[in-house]
């Protein structure tokens, strides 16, 4: 038994090794994907703000908007640091290749790796030997499951994406542990003060799994390094993470503490009132029955609970999810009612897993079938879309499957008639079945790496949509024609926000949504002056746009793409394709023909405003 303690580290790396290559495996095997944008809503945004950091430095990271407005920035950091790095050793590396290998990264290394770790805060229990076969089989196991659902990370770059959050979920089992150690060491703590007793019982551990105070400072720190991160790489991932924890604090901790904690939520409540009144102006707050007024429910209500009952998963391993949910679930019951002496916590545990679970069904069910003021207060932090709440899904899942099979295989686990090697040679033959059965017509996920296949494919198939070959060889005409440093007025829903990402071209709409609060009073004011058929008001609007003496362009390239409809406010950008207005400017001067694009789209063409010398 001499290398019996390196069994479950190696385990560990094979397991998170499998995770990656499942998650590689889904990648699409096209090399246009690491050439050509991904044309998904929000990804042209995710670009623009990694080329606005490689322009302006780290500053740019306090205000990626296009209105200078704050975006959680760590995921475009470390993909505009991979640009950076690559350019050290003489090679070019395009925005698209390093966001890929960002999220590659991310997805198939560190989010199955903090599964696991998240995993090993109850399978620590159950093995007390150096050789631990259990832990070592669920080292393998659980990296595969979390990259067995369709809802993370999948989800995150196939809808979206979400890359920004996708990476803040990622990294959240990590903070998920460190709290639930937290929990222990002061617990602890604050129960030997209580008691007077200051003496750490070795003999005890299993029993007693929390550390003196000694050991609290470690957690403490961890918990703040930890929990930092997390917030940095997106500051909503706070709701999930409460939404996960609270049943574990209010069931373990003092009320002193579940009281700061209330009132910590109450303060923060405020503050993000606060935010969201002074970065969205709206007349309905005072109304939740008001709020998300465009929502429309995307699945029924049953439909809804399908999909989370099986954990995103499609075809018979979704069903076989479903029957492994429902047996933990009872095993999880059995373990309230007769919790195993080895484990303190166990009850509680139980009890905090489930309340989860049901608190994430209820999230899910919220914000994908239900309307009203109780959906909407429930779902809102989340956008009240489902794509968040259903990348959130693995969580309520896997902790409860890996804790029914820690009560199973325990040493006073149930099923007692049976040996312990017998009960956790069923657990892991269950699990490494059900991991199997899902990496095998899991259409779902199958559908979702199509998706993205599809979005980065430049044809004319379909000439409206985003990004076709006739728009990538117009835009590229384009830049030739003002550089990069000339503005360019146009309506990105046509696709032209993606010249940005593509040849650095300065939009002044490189993303569907620049949104108009803060600095962005030039983006309504440009439309407004657009649609008033006044000349003197557009030039006089439009002309400081380039500063210095720099031209500002107008560019026409089509209707809106159909896959942009989803933008509740599209409609303001309606004034660039009325043709009896461009017509009347281009007539009185204010607006002169450049280039004729008509080759590549009927009425296709690159104007410069008329601006006088030197007033831009």
């Amino acid at each position: 038994m001499k290398y019996a303690r390196w069994m479950l580290p190696l385990c560990s790396i094979i397991g998170v090794g499998i995770a990656f290559g499942v998650v590689m495996g889904w990648f699409p095997h096209t090399s246009m994907i690491w050439h050509y944008p991904l044309q998904q809503i929000d990804a042209p945004a995710h670009y623009y703000f990694v080329r606005r950091i490689l322009g302006e430095g780290l500053g740019a990271t306090t205000h990626l908007w296009p209105n200078d407005a704050y975006y959680p920035p760590l995921f475009h950091m470390l993909a505009a640091g991979l640009v950076q790095v690559a350019s050290v050793f003489g090679a070019q590396m395009s925005v698209f290749t390093a966001v890929n290998i960002v999220w590659l990264a991310t997805s198939g290394i560190v989010w199955p790796a903090g599964v696991l770790m998240l995993s090993t805060y109850w399978t620590r229990l159950v093995d007390k030997s150096d050789w631990r076969p259990f832990s070592c089989s669920m080292a393998i196991i659980v990296p595969v499951l979390s990259v067995s659902s369709a809802s993370h990370p999948f989800l995150m770059l196939a809808r979206g994406p979400l890359y920004a959050y996708g990476l803040a979920t990622t990294l959240l089992p990590y903070w998920l542990y460190v709290t639930l150690r937290l929990c222990d060491a002061l617990t602890g703590s604050w129960q030997r003060r209580k008691s007077g007793d200051t003496t750490d019982d070795e003999d005890d551990k299993t029993i007693r799994p929390a550390a003196p105070q000694a050991r609290v400072w470690p957690w403490i720190l961890g918990f703040i390094a930890v929990g930092g991160l997390c917030v940095f790489a997106h500051p909503r991932i706070v709701f999930s993470w409460l939404l996960l924890m609270v049943p574990f604090i209010v069931l373990r901790m003092p009320w002193k503490v579940i009281a700061a904690l209330a009132g910590v939520v109450v303060c923060g409540a405020v503050a993000l009132f606060a935010y969201m009144r002074g970065s969205y102006q709206s007349k309905r707050y005072g109304n939740p029955a008001s709020w998300f007024h465009t929502f429309v429910p995307s699945r029924s209500v049953p439909e809804a609970l399908r999909i989370f009952m099986t954990d995103n998963i499609s075809g018979p391993a979704g069903w076989l999810m479903v029957g492994v949910t429902v047996l933990a679930l009872i095993i999880v019951v059995c373990v309230i009612v007769r919790p195993p002496a080895a484990y303190r916590n166990a009850r509680r545990d139980a009890i905090a897993l489930i309340a989860a679970w049901l608190l994430l069904m209820l999230l899910f069910v919220c914000s994908t079938s239900l309307t009203g003021w109780f959906p909407n207060i429930v779902a809102a932090v989340w956008y009240r879309a489902e794509t968040r709440p259903l990348s959130m899904i693995p969580f309520g899942v896997i902790p409860l499957l890996v804790f029914a099979a820690c009560a199973v295989a325990g040493d006073d686990g149930l099923m007692p008639r049976l040996t312990r090697v017998a009960r956790q040679s069923i657990v892991v033959i269950v699990l490494a079945a059900l991991v199997v059965a899902c990496q095998f017509g899991n259409t779902e996920r199958a559908a979702l790496a199509q998706s993205v296949y599809h979005n980065v494919q430049l044809t004319d198939e379909q000439p409206d949509e985003q990004l076709t070959s006739s728009k990538y060889q117009a835009l590229a005409e384009v830049v030739k024609v003002t550089g990069t440093r000339a503005v360019i007025v146009s309506d990105p829903l046509n696709g032209s926000m993606y010249a940005v990402s593509l040849y650095g071209a300065n939009m002044l709409y490189p993303i569907y949504n620049p949104m108009k609060e803060k600095h962005g009073a030039k983006f309504e004011q440009t439309e407004l002056s657009f649609a008033s058929g006044d000349d003197r008001r557009l030039l006089d609007t439009v002309c400081p746009l380039g500063g210095n003496g720099t031209p500002t362009y107008f560019l026409t390239m089509g209707p809106q793409a159909p896959s942009l409809q989803m933008f509740t406010f599209r409609q303001q950008f309606d004034p660039f394709h009325d043709e009896g207005l461009i017509a009347h400017y281009e007539k009185r001067g204010t607006l002169v023909k450049v280039r004729d694009l008509s080759r590549y789209g009927n009425g296709w063409a690159l104007y410069r405003f008329g601006c006088a010398a030197g007033r831009g």
